[in-house]
């Protein structure tokens, strides 16, 4: 089983468990992973279907990787929810999206039932991992430490929604500039980027029709250090793609740094000129980082 915690997804597609066919269409699209919903999309009372459906379609293989977005252990039956993951195959399956997270403790009884399923499906403790969603300024206060809880934690996502549950904890309000998203959205890539969690997910965009806004959104995150983003519709896949790919021009140039560097490296030289710019190895970390991106998809 591959290590969930090697990739670094440009896009998630939610699809809501109540929803079976949409379980089954999100697979055949172009997102790059999946998150099967069990919370807030599914009401109270369709529950144990939507489990039920996530069951059925996980019986039948996953296409792609997929995240299941549980309860908070702080706010419903999250057991019930990784239920679903018993005597199946967890192929595809590459962990759960946790919401609410607020603390290392939210971390920690996740990863506690994530071992127990592990060890019944005779895989690897480790290989389900958890991406916390910061959707309080209390999460968003104690972001390194649930960073750095747990090797489980294979990402980390804000849940920057124009209308979510953290703008509303925020109490900000929404513009086109961001400007009330711009610290949280800063702190949790310096948080995440401290604890050594490279994979930085922006939240969804609810506007289904301004594609040129979705466009602004996702190039204010990538500028931010965010390397992914959340998606309600597969129409906003192709977009989040476009912006949070490395160019040909961004990957050539960063191919070409490195090769110069190691060359003037190999000659005792730490500092080398390429097209015109002294690089050393703060460049060099970011050209890799690049790569990384690129290998990882």
């Amino acid at each position: 089983m591959t290590s969930p915690a090697k990739k670094m997804h440009r896009t998630l597609l939610f699809a809501p468990g109540s929803r079976i066919e949409l379980l089954t269409k999100a697979q055949l699209g172009a997102a790059d992973a999946m998150i099967f919903d069990l919370e807030d999309s599914v009401p109270l009372n369709a529950k144990a279907e939507a489990r039920q459906n996530v069951q059925q379609v996980l019986a039948l293989g996953l296409k792609k990787p997929m995240y299941l977005r549980i309860s908070n252990p702080r706010a419903g039956d999250y057991l019930a929810d990784l239920g679903v993951l018993h005597n199946q195959s967890l192929v595809n399956v590459a962990g759960v999206a946790l919401p609410k997270a607020d603390d290392a403790q939210d971390i920690e009884t996740v990863s506690k039932a994530l071992q127990e399923i592990e060890i019944k499906a005779g895989v690897a403790v480790g290989s389900l991992s958890i991406l916390p969603m910061i959707e309080t300024c209390l999460g968003l206060r104690n972001s390194f430490d649930i960073a750095k809880s747990s090797k489980r934690v294979s990402g980390m996502a804000l849940a920057s929604a124009e209308q979510g549950d953290f703008m509303v904890d925020l109490g900000g309000r929404w513009t086109p500039r961001n400007l009330a998203l711009t610290y949280p959205r800063s702190k949790l890539v310096v948080d995440s980027r401290a604890a050594g969690v490279e994979w930085i997910v922006d939240g969804v965009f609810m506007n289904l029709k301004d594609t040129q806004l979705l466009r602004e959104e996702c190039l204010i995150a990538r500028e931010l250090g965010f390397v992914g983003k959340m998606a309600i519709h597969p129409t906003q896949v192709d977009v989040m793609h476009d912006v949070f790919s490395p160019s040909a021009e961004e990957i050539e140039y960063a191919r070409g740094l490195i090769a110069a560097f190691r060359e003037g490296e190999a000659r005792g030289v730490g500092a080398v000129k390429y097209e015109g710019m002294m690089v050393d190895y703060a460049n060099v970390r970011l050209a890799e980082r690049t790569l990384a991106l690129v290998e990882s998809l």
